[in-house]
């Protein structure tokens, strides 16, 4: 998802390069966040609700995440299925087929009602995807494993999307006023990139001040065990959350390991994000 400078997600899944797989190959989760003059999204308008927060394990280990709308939300914009959280399961035991999509191809369709300035973005993003990247982004005819990009929110500026390969319809969640970096950013998690905060080595080159974080939102910012982080921590990745993700205060939540801010990135594709899809698509 984008969002806002409030509103953080996703480790570092591009360029941060956790990617995410099974057999835990996972990006950082970078927070689509968004930046002070974008608008705020309906999920970041929309009260915590502490009820909703729930426990559970991905590639083994223990997770939180928010179940709104009948979906599993994890660090804010990715969206676990059921199976994924269910102890046991095939695909929390790792395996190459799962979470990377066939030969890097990805077939797509996009709703009807999505309007034709986000229509242009998707175009422009899949762009990005073939021409830098060695996964394909393919118009779907017939095809049954594929994504869908929907239509959000009217009013907001962030987005959501299924992560890795699953199998079947998945999805990809577009607000009204998603830039084409947030676009790159969702089309991240679909390949199977993980938010870059959330690096296991993510200690070493940035601080979490966690009394700046809104109340029942630290989970978002928990480190993420279970991939295998991909090149080195790249703090300008479109994965990266934005400096003031999930912010009670308007201060940032997140700094260089030495106090110092970050620019937040949401123009596009680093060297290393691309570096890291193709590590993981070659």
């Amino acid at each position: 998802m984008n969002k806002k400078p409030n509103s953080p997600l996703y480790r570092q899944i591009l360029t941060g390069r956790t990617i995410f797989m099974s057999i835990a190959i996972s990006a950082v989760l970078i927070s689509c966040s968004k930046n002070n003059e974008e608008i705020t999204s309906e999920a970041q308008t929309n009260a915590f609700n502490v009820e909703n927060v729930k426990k559970g394990q991905l590639g083994g280990q223990d997770i939180t995440y928010e179940r709104k709308n009948g979906m599993n939300f994890f660090q804010g914009d990715i969206v676990l299925s059921d199976k994924q959280l269910a102890e046991g399961s095939e695909l929390n035991k790792g395996g190459a087929s799962y979470s990377r999509w066939p030969s890097g191809k990805i077939y797509y369709t996009v709703a009807s009602n999505m309007g034709s300035i986000n229509a242009n973005k998707i175009t422009t993003a899949v762009n990005e995807y073939n021409t830098k990247t060695n996964t394909q982004w393919i118009l779907r005819t017939n095809q049954t494993n594929y994504v869908e990009f929907i239509f959000g929110s009217s009013s907001g500026s962030d987005g959501w999307a299924h992560i890795g390969y699953q199998g079947g319809k998945q999805t990809v969640s577009l607000d009204q006023y998603i830039s084409v970096g947030s676009v790159i950013h969702e089309m991240g998690h679909t390949v199977g990139l993980y938010h870059e905060h959330t690096r296991k080595d993510r200690d070493q080159y940035v601080k979490i001040l966690w009394n700046n974080i809104q109340s029942g939102q630290s989970y978002n910012f928990n480190i993420y065990n279970s991939g295998t982080d991909i090149g080195p921590f790249n703090i300008n990745s479109v994965m990266m959350y934005w400096p003031t993700s999930y912010s009670k205060n308007g201060l940032p939540t997140i700094t260089r390991a030495d106090n110092s801010s970050f620019t937040y990135n949401r123009t596009g594709f680093t060297t290393g994000d691309i570096n890291t899809i193709n590590a993981m698509y070659p």
